[in-house]
């Protein structure tokens, strides 16, 4: 008896998925391509979950003749005209016939119909992002790069300027060490801290990537250059 049994059941495997998917009824994403095929070709007339339009357009919810697959996809592609009854209500009017609706839409559209006018809900693709709230482009990490080179030459170049305006006797290295802070600082704000801002800033969210990376790069660029300026106008006004 249990040979029996297991051999029953290889007979019958192969006919397990079919059957399967017969008695699973439509798939979510047929009703879904159901449900925007009916929003645009029916819903004008029908109404949204087939409620109809009463002494206008018959109701398709509590309608027994949509279960009828076959006169559904007659009506469908021929259109139907003259007196119909549906609920104990008369109507008289005139379906023109979707003949250019793909077999696949006609198929999709009745499976909504008939399931009552359920829509699943449409799998949404889960966007992951990085601690730092979005994706850097390989330009993005470049400007980071540059941004951090700008501020190491600032403090190497302009510490000894600093230091050298009145001669390094007669100014003391904690006076020299805090100007040259406060310069670095200065740097890494105009080149790093405004640029970001610039970068991550809602008024450029609707600009391409590109246009982002060009304007970022411009206002690190006026950052540097006016931060140089500067330097070099107050060395020469001997304030630093």
């Amino acid at each position: 008896m249990p040979v029996l049994v297991i051999v029953l059941a290889f007979l019958a495997a192969p006919f397990a998925g079919p059957a399967a998917e017969i008695f699973a009824g439509p798939s979510d994403d047929a009703l879904i391509a159901g449900a925007e095929v009916y929003n645009e070709s029916c819903a004008a007339c029908h109404q949204a979950g087939g409620a109809g339009v009463p002494g206008q357009f018959p109701p398709l919810a509590g309608n027994p003749s949509v279960d009828d697959t076959e006169y559904m996809e007659t009506v469908i592609k021929n259109g139907l005209s003259g007196e119909i009854e549906v609920n104990g209500q008369t109507y008289n009017g005139v379906m023109p016939a979707s003949s250019a609706m793909s077999d696949d839409d006609v198929a999709s559209v009745i499976a909504y119909v008939q399931s009552g006018f359920a829509t699943p809900q449409a799998e949404v693709p889960e966007v992951v992002l990085d601690s730092s709230g979005g994706s850097r482009s390989p330009l993005t990490i470049a400007l980071y790069v540059m941004f951090g080179l700008a501020a190491v030459l600032g403090a190497t170049v302009f510490r000894s300027r600093i230091v050298a305006v009145n001669g390094p006797r007669e100014v003391s290295w904690s006076d020299a060490w805090m100007k040259t802070g406060v310069i670095v600082v200065g740097l890494i704000l105009v080149t790093t801290m405004v640029p970001v801002w610039a970068w991550e800033s809602g008024t450029l969210q609707d600009l391409s990537s590109v246009t982002r990376d060009l304007i970022t790069i411009g206002v690190w660029t006026v950052g540097l250059t006016g931060s140089l300026f500067l330097l070099w106008y107050f060395h020469r006004k001997n304030r630093v």
